[in-house]
């Protein structure tokens, strides 16, 4: 089931987390098998520190992370 962003960087994108929902959310499902994550700020699967960005990785305990402002 797609998940509210509230806990996921602003800068992390994959081709389902341009949806949003009603309240303008952005909206993916972070335990999707087939999906290919990318940071905005480095446009490569790896974010600003190095690692591997994905659902689960990219949060607030990364320096690199940013909240997403709605």
């Amino acid at each position: 089931m797609p998940s509210r962003t509230n806990n996921f960087c602003a800068l992390l994108r994959t081709k389902t987390a341009y949806y949003r929902n009603p309240d303008g959310e952005r909206m993916f499902d972070p335990d999707s098998a087939t999906a290919c994550y990318t940071c905005l700020k480095t446009q490569r699967p790896v974010g600003p520190d190095g690692q591997p960005v994905d659902a689960h990785s990219c949060s607030a305990a990364r320096g690199c992370f940013q909240e997403e402002q709605l």
